[in-house]
């Protein structure tokens, strides 16, 4: 591949540009397997971090798929893929992730102390099979993103709020990649992390099967704030060392 050295803030973006510009040109082709991370981090002469969450970013934008223990590979064209260049630099913007963490903030907490209050045995059976999906997800090594969001979506449902939920249905696509990509952003640099917000998820669920509202508004409030935290970190960590 013709990639080129970066020396540049904001690394992350301009290692997406390469790769996409690689794609529209024909240099990668659907089905194409990429340079692993650290092939792509040694050619470009950046760190791992950039790469991984350039990849992200891609993947995020739908032309890349990203396969735990395979690699990263050109997606095949489809019409849900056709990225426009504005929108693909939106989708590479970290504020975007900030800004749908704080509307979950202004839902979720409510959600979780309306679930407790009004949750069926069968909404409360949803919320328990996402949690064993996760801990599945927690013993392979994956990140979790699709448990992570069935989880907080049956909480939604469980509060019988047709309102709340259609908001929760309208930024369904971007949460859902949200998680994605702070999941794989902090799954190698902070070891553990995956079970902890495991365990965050449990305690949730137990404080809504307890019916405590109270608990279960702040065990939300608390679980996301350190998930936007933990955000804050790691970006601040990156710009540190892009500088």
């Amino acid at each position: 591949m013709d990639l080129q050295p970066i020396r540049n803030r904001r690394i992350y973006e301009i290692i997406a540009e390469q790769i996409k510009n690689l794609i529209a040109s024909g240099n990668l082709s659907p089905g194409d397997k990429l340079l692993s991370e650290r092939e792509l981090a040694e050619q470009l002469q950046v760190s791992r971090t950039s790469v991984r969450e350039a990849l992200c970013a891609l993947d995020m934008a739908g032309l890349i798929e990203v396969r735990p223990g395979e690699g990263a590979f050109v997606r095949r064209a489809g019409t849900d893929t056709i990225i426009e260049p504005l929108s693909f630099a939106i989708l590479l913007e970290k504020d975007r992730v900030r800004d749908i963490l704080e509307v979950r903030l202004g839902l979720e907490v409510e959600s979780a102390g309306l679930a407790a209050q009004r949750a069926t045995e069968e909404e409360l059976a949803r919320m328990e099979a996402a949690l064993r999906l996760m801990e599945e997800d927690v013993k392979t090594g994956r990140s979790g993103e699709k448990a992570d969001f069935e989880f907080h979506y049956a909480i939604a449902e469980a509060a019988h709020n047709q309102l709340l939920l259609r908001v929760m249905n309208t930024i369904h696509d971007m949460m859902h990649h949200t998680l994605r990509i702070t999941r794989n952003l902090w799954m190698t640099p902070v070891p553990g992390t995956p079970q902890r917000l495991y365990e965050e998820h449990r305690q949730i669920y137990q404080a809504i099967g307890r019916r405590n509202k109270a608990a279960a508004r702040k065990l939300m409030y608390r679980h996301l704030t350190k998930v936007a935290a933990e955000l804050e970190r790691i970006n601040k960590l990156m710009t540190t060392e892009h500088s």
